[in-house]
This record gives structure tokens, C-alpha cells and sequence, in this order.
């Protein structure tokens, strides 16, 4: 970042400018992941496994209804087409996004499925250039 930012301020003379672009490079980390937040809601939707398969982390803490378990990506991803075999998802509603203190991304939303509308929580942690979800909420 710090190159960028050099590059940025040999070109931007204007104070305004630098402020502008300061501000663009910190907003863009944000704005990209809530594009991921739409596409992961709409895996949700479509009870799309392999889709939300792709944010798993190689360990994931899974609770499905209050009972909680650490399992690895590919055991994850057959828990979650169980939940959608017997839950049938119709949409997927974001009702809140955000950061914790310690960097952890969140994201809080609504799954209706054929059986009801259950509450999703989503944990996300940056690993290399994408996020990864670490830990995963479905309770109704």
C-alpha cells in the first residue's frame, strides 16, 4: 500500500485529492466484501452448497440448531446439503454486517426456508486475499 500511496501523492498535488484517494483506498477493501456478502446470500438462496463451499475455511465451526461442531471443509459442506435437503431455502435476507475489535467480519441474516425462517451467522476472517468463513450459525 504504502508504493500506492507514493505513487498517488507524486500525481495528486491537491490536498483534496490525496484526502479522495486516501479515503477510496480505504473504503475499497469494504465495498468488496459486501459484494461477497451479496454473492454468499445469494448461495443461501439458491441452497447452493458448492457455493458457499468455496468461503469455507479447512476448519470450520459449524452449529446447526445449537449443537456445534469443528469439521473439516468437505464434512462441513455435507452438513450444510443436509440442512438445505430438509429445509428447503426460498431467500435469503442480510440484516446486518460488520468488524469486530479483533478483525473478524460478520454477517447476520434471515433464511427462509420451507420449514421456516431461520437465523444465519457467518464469521469471516481475511486469509491471503479472500475471506474465509471460520465459523457458521443456523438456528431458527
Amino acid at each position: 500500500i504504502v508504493p500506492l500511496l507514493s505513487l498517488i501523492d507524486h500525481h495528486l498535488n491537491s490536498s483534496k485529492m490525496r484526502t479522495a484517494a486516501f479515503i477510496i483506498l480505504l473504503i475499497l477493501p469494504f465495498s468488496i466484501l459486501a459484494q461477497d456478502y451479496a454473492k454468499l446470500g445469494q448461495a443461501f438462496t439458491d441452497g447452493n452448497t458448492s457455493a458457499v463451499g468455496k468461503w469455507l475455511s479447512p476448519l470450520v465451526d459449524l452449529s446447526l440448531e445449537g449443537k456445534t461442531q469443528s469439521l473439516g471443509r468437505g464434512d462441513c459442506k455435507s452438513k450444510i446439503q443436509a440442512f438445505f435437503n430438509e429445509n428447503s431455502p426460498r431467500s435469503f435476507t442480510k440484516v446486518h454486517e460488520g468488524v469486530s475489535g479483533s478483525d473478524v467480519h460478520y454477517m447476520i441474516g434471515e433464511l427462509s426456508t420451507s420449514t421456516g425462517i431461520y437465523r444465519v451467522t457467518v464469521y469471516l476472517q481475511k486469509s491471503g486475499e479472500e475471506f474465509e468463513i471460520q465459523s457458521m450459525e443456523i438456528d431458527k
